[in-house]
């Protein structure tokens, strides 16, 4: 980890204030010509996007003044992911549940919203859990694909490459899935360590900025908390856990919570856990209550 001393300001600087919405690695915009489609395991992918960095610092930075700004990071990973995408994808559809997924399709958008089936699942198994964490947070999977639509990633609309998409909407609406599966809560600080498992399952390096300026920015604020041991015993953790993607989520929510983390070999935290639920509350509490999206809704609307 980056040494915890350095300051790390929470205003975004001018020259990082760029509006412009991330490309979209998933499903490009305009339409790709033959030659430059690539196929792997016999599906059609899009070219890799070029790397924006400047682009991914300035949303970090909005980020940490308001961590409910969910455009934030796709915006991040987006503009980092690079040939990532690529290597994620080549690595999913070697495995059976990866061609499944793709070929029948499997839409966990549908899966995880369906709240009639999932209060009928057993109390105490991964979907039930999954659902009073998403009911008492008052979160849904379309929040999440509303939240890519602001950063310019379209997941609804017709696409080119569709298969090539399908990944990347599964992985989308698992995100709070995984927060259910890591043990970690939807404080800052949680939220960190549930991204340090998404980079360890990804590969994006998008996640790994995250983590590190969100490190600095609540070490500032909290010095003697136990963020950094927080996110070392969480990068441990991601690091012995089974390769979540490759394994049929829908088959796994009757089951217990504790069986499903027992198969995926993933274990409670028991740093984070200790960390004060006031200290967790605090961490990077939101600097400016809207989102980008709100501020750019209410500049229309005053034009």
């Amino acid at each position: 980890m980056a040494n915890a001393e350095l300051p790390v300001s929470t205003e975004t600087p001018d020259l990082l204030a760029s509006e412009t919405p991330a490309q979209n690695p998933a499903n490009p915009t305009e339409l790709v010509p033959p030659e430059q489609i690539e196929w792997i395991n016999g599906f059609a992918t899009p070219p890799s996007p070029p790397v924006r960095p400047f682009h991914a610092l300035a949303s970090v930075f909005k980020l940490l003044r308001n961590k409910e700004d969910t455009r934030q990071v796709f915006e991040i990973v987006s503009a980092l992911s690079g040939s990532s995408s690529k290597k994620l994808f080549e690595r999913f559809t070697a495995t059976e549940y990866g061609q499944r997924v793709l070929r029948e399709p499997i839409k966990l958008e549908n899966i995880l919203g369906d709240r009639e089936a999932l209060r009928k699942l057993p109390e105490g198994s991964l979907g039930r859990v999954y659902l009073d964490f998403m009911e008492g947070e008052n979160l849904s999977p379309d929040g999440l694909i509303d939240a890519a639509e602001e950063a310019g990633i379209d997941f609804r609309g017709e696409s080119q490459f569709e298969d090539y998409r399908r990944l990347f909407l599964n992985l989308d609406v698992s995100h709070d899935l995984w927060h259910v599966l890591t043990g970690y809560g939807r404080d800052s600080l949680g939220e960190l360590c549930n991204l340090v498992y998404t980079r360890s399952q990804t590969g994006n390096a998008g996640f790994r900025l995250i983590v590190i300026i969100g490190f600095l920015a609540q070490k500032l604020e909290q010095p003697r908390a136990k963020i950094q041991k927080s996110l070392a015993e969480a990068k441990r953790n991601a690091d012995g856990a089974e390769w979540i993607l490759e394994h049929d989520i829908e088959e796994l929510l009757p089951l217990p919570l504790a069986e499903v983390r027992r198969r995926l070999n993933m274990v409670e935290p028991i740093i984070y856990n200790r960390v004060p639920d006031e200290i967790k509350r605090t961490l990077l509490k939101p600097k400016i209550n809207q989102t980008q999206a709100e501020r750019e809704r209410e500049q229309q609307a005053q034009a």
